[in-house]
């Protein structure tokens, strides 16, 4: 399926330029030309970039990018801006924006900052559903455990008396060793997720998804 773009100007001649640079290097685009209309739009139909100029009519690119991250999370964004509003594009990516090309638009360049924000962004959604899938496996093998150490306990305060002794410090030390268990896998999976997800985000480099998977497998088994 191709990925849907919505190029936001108010310039005609560039959104049209855009529109069929777009199409022919295999995306499926939409057009507008201000940010009032492009929330409309975002409102009946999923796109995965936003082009969003940022002087326009009614509602800038600014506004705009406000709504967008807040109503439409997924939705990535390209800032457009001239030269004069270069210090305003920055402001920008530390508002959400995940890039910004000064006018004219080299469309060479804009196509190949799109595949590269794309790509980043489905490696970035199968690392999540990587993430919560082991996730939730993980707790589930942890719930078994603590329901026996739960059973354990109410067995130790059933039991009264010397002669049931060792059967009480049996179940003590069982319970111990389980709570250890626990823990150890705990533990492992906090390092893993420190080491690995921190630390590939903070690198910005490729996630291979079925190594990441076959780690977390090991986790979970040891």
């Amino acid at each position: 399926m191709n990925d849907k773009i919505l190029v936001v100007d108010d310039e005609e001649s560039l959104r049209l330029t855009l529109r069929l640079k777009l199409k022919a290097a295999g995306f499926d685009v939409d057009v507008t030309e201000d940010g009032e209309s492009a929330i409309e739009k975002l409102k009946t139909r999923a796109f995965d970039a936003v082009l969003l100029d940022i002087n326009m009519p009614r509602m800038n690119g600014i506004e705009a990018l406000g709504i967008i991250r807040q109503q439409f999370p997924q939705t990535e964004v390209i800032m457009l801006t001239g030269f004069a509003d270069f210090t305003t594009a920055i402001d920008c990516l530390k508002n959400g924006a995940r890039d910004y090309l000064v006018k004219p638009i080299d469309t060479t360049e804009l196509i190949t900052r799109l595949r590269s924000l794309l790509r980043s962004r489905s490696s970035e959604q199968a690392l999540y559903d990587v993430q919560h899938q082991y996730a939730s496996i993980f707790f589930e093998d942890i719930r078994g455990p603590l329901t026996e150490i739960q059973n354990d306990l109410n067995k130790v305060l059933k039991l009264k008396g010397k002669s049931e002794a060792t059967e009480r410090d049996k179940l003590i030390r069982d319970a111990r060793a389980r709570c250890e268990t626990i823990s150890k896998k705990i533990q492992m999976l906090l390092d893993f997720s420190r080491t690995e997800f921190e630390g590939k985000k903070a690198e910005g480099t490729p996630v291979n998804v079925s190594e990441l998977a076959e780690r977390l497998q090991k986790i979970r088994e040891s």
